[in-house]
């Protein structure tokens, strides 16, 4: 299946998105910070090809496949919809579908061992993205939604959804704690952000889902987003600091292939260290 024209606009604006950050990071130093920066550039390096080779070509495609066979006769046939009343079912739809996969990535063992990879990172930056188990990508419901919403004529609106989510989680991974930053600067701002720190996910509680330890939350604070679904269901914690321990306890003993290939490869745990 060809990429539409939706696809090849979202795939370029990301590309744009993800190297720019990247590339301000990386010339800033905090690419660097880690213990084992060259291990996590191959995890990015993984995860990105990933993408590139099964999330487009086969979760775009089977989703295609199934809107076609389960709506024939409907290509186009929501593309009258309005602009904004789509936007919103597809963002909140999508939200909605990730958080749920994310928490129960958290809670199911097998589940938890495709998605560990992005927890095994020790020093949290936008290049966490895409440290992903290679088989991780096929899970991801925002590429599930985009066959069915460009075959019935919500090409647009997809596009959108998906940019404001990669967009939040770009700032939400970075090793910039801007929020922190802009609640020093401006303390009059304070009941602004206890309000929107309930609803919108920011670095504060997105940083604190990636570490162990003080200020620390790994089981919980799911949502990429929309913040308010943990608020809602009872999985939030709002830290308000920074955090200096990431990734896992037992991160250094995870063999490489396992974390990228898993349940294809499996291997033991190494040694403890000393």
């Amino acid at each position: 299946m060809n990429l539409s024209y939706e696809q090849q606009m979202l795939g370029t604006v990301v590309f744009i998105v993800f190297v720019s950050a990247f590339l301000v990071e990386l010339f800033s130093g905090r690419i660097h910070k880690g213990d084992r920066p060259w291990r996590d550039g191959v995890f990015t390096l993984t995860g990105l090809m990933a993408h590139v080779l099964l999330s487009g070509p086969v979760v775009g495609t089977l989703s295609g496949l199934a809107a076609v066979m389960l709506f024939p006769s409907s290509s186009g046939a929501l593309i009258a919809v309005n602009f904004w009343l789509a936007f919103v079912f597809l963002f909140v739809a999508q939200e909605f579908c990730h958080y749920w996969i994310h928490r129960y990535a958290h809670t199911w063992r097998w589940l938890w061992k495709l998605h560990r990879t992005h927890h095994t990172a020790e020093n949290l930056n936008v290049g966490v993205l895409y440290r992903y188990n290679v088989f991780w990508v096929l899970l991801l419901p925002q590429t599930w939604f985009g066959g069915f919403a460009i075959y019935l004529g919500l090409g647009k609106p997809y596009v959108a959804a998906v940019l404001i989510t990669y967009f939040v989680n770009v700032l939400t991974h970075t090793a910039f704690r801007w929020d922190l930053w802009l609640r020093e600067k401006m303390p009059f701002s304070e009941p602004f952000w206890r309000v929107l720190e309930r609803v919108i996910t920011l670095p504060d509680t997105h940083h604190a889902h990636h570490a162990y330890g003080k200020g620390a939350h790994p089981n919980g604070n799911y949502a990429i987003t929309l913040f308010i679904f943990d608020t809602w269901f009872g999985t939030a914690k709002v830290p308000n600091q920074k955090q200096h321990k990431f990734g896992l306890p037992i991160a250094k003993r995870l063999h490489w292939a396992e974390e990228l290939f898993w349940p294809i490869i499996k291997k033991p745990l190494g040694p403890k260290s000393e």
